[in-house]
């Protein structure tokens, strides 16, 4: 209730009853007036009550304005009416949606904004360093890789090179012996076989032999196993060697330096001089040409051996099979004498 309702109160009458009237006329004014006051009573609750109930129409009505006009104001962002009742879970995910796609199109539309000169000309000098900091870090990898690499090839170079150059001191010649530490000392045996410098491990050990397979030897042929590297053997030169004789056909040993550790020496070369060979034709011939340090099979005919039949006892016949190792070239020994492995 307002305050013009509250403050709007029935008036009393004031009229008095008139001293000289009498008891039964003032009790009937009284009534009349008692219903009067009861009247008016009425008619001023009636016009409390109205105004009252339009007041609370006027609250009602402006109450409910700024409602309608938020719900109008919020269709109108969404892009259409207020929904109703049972429309508002579609209409709630639209306005999501579009809610969402509006939020995506502003921060596209979002741009950075433009650098100024001088922000330009800073994050051009910071690109300038970065890009001088990473060349001069390149720079220092490389040029430390570079010194790492000429270190190793300088030490590669003096270790390959030195020891080329003492196996060149070396190749080809006889070792020095060491001295004795005191003098009463007995010189120390020297190993078997005697072998020059840089010859292959493998001559210092007694060849495997087997026989041949082939029915016969048809011409003299030479099936190098170890290449040397050393002096070629010529015509009339005395060669020192180590030997395996065995026949071609069941590879049966008659004769080997190996059994008396003790190396031959030969002339070889001398029918191509002309001259009466010191040995069979097949070692004459066959060991020319050959280089020191070498291992060889050595196939010889029975021609160019002891031939089908022994002149002598205990002479090998038939075709031959000869391993050797050419060990050292000597001087040619003029007074002649030498004799084939195997012969008295």
């Amino acid at each position: 209730m307002s305050d013009r309702g509250r403050n709007r109160r029935p008036a009393r009458s004031t009229k008095a009853t008139p001293p000289n009237a009498s008891a039964p006329d003032a009790s009937a004014e009284a009534e009349e007036s008692s219903a009067a006051v009861t009247d008016e009573q009425s008619a001023a609750e009636q016009v409390d009550s109205k105004q009252i109930d339009s007041e609370q129409g006027d609250s009602g009505q402006n109450a409910d304005e700024p409602a309608a006009v938020s719900a109008e104001t919020d269709a109108d962002a969404s892009g259409g009416d207020v929904p109703e009742d049972g429309d508002a879970p579609e209409e709630s995910e639209e306005s999501e949606t579009t809610d969402k796609s509006d939020k995506s199109a502003k921060s596209k539309s979002k741009t950075a904004a433009p650098l100024t000169k001088a922000e330009q000309r800073a994050a051009a000098r910071v690109a300038a360093a970065k890009s001088a900091r990473r060349r001069r870090t390149g720079q220092a990898i490389a040029g430390t890789l570079i010194v790492l690499l000429a270190i190793g090839g300088a030490f590669t170079g003096v270790w390959y090179f030195g020891n080329r150059a003492e196996e060149q001191k070396t190749l080809c010649k006889k070792p020095v012996p060491k001295a004795s530490s005191t003098s009463n000392a007995s010189p120390a045996p020297e190993p078997y076989p005697p072998m020059l410098g840089g010859f292959d491990k493998r001559l210092a050990e007694e060849p495997k032999t087997e026989a041949g397979k082939e029915s016969n030897v048809g011409v003299r042929h030479v099936d190098v196993l170890i290449q040397g590297d050393c002096k070629t053997v010529k015509p009339g030169d005395t060669i020192v060697v180590n030997y395996v004789g065995l026949t071609y056909k069941d590879g049966k040993v008659f004769d080997s330096s190996w059994q008396h550790k003790q190396t031959f020496p030969v002339e070889v070369g001398l029918l191509e001089q002309k001259q009466q060979p010191r040995v069979i034709e097949g070692w004459d011939r066959g060991l020319v040409g050959l280089k020191v340090g070498s291992r060889v099979i050595l196939d010889i005919p029975a021609r160019e051996g002891y031939g089908d039949v022994a002149q002598r006892p205990g002479d090998p016949v038939g075709d031959l099979r000869f391993y050797v190792d050419i060990l050292d070239i000597e001087s040619s020994d003029a007074s002649g004498g030498l004799t084939i492995p195997g012969a008295n």
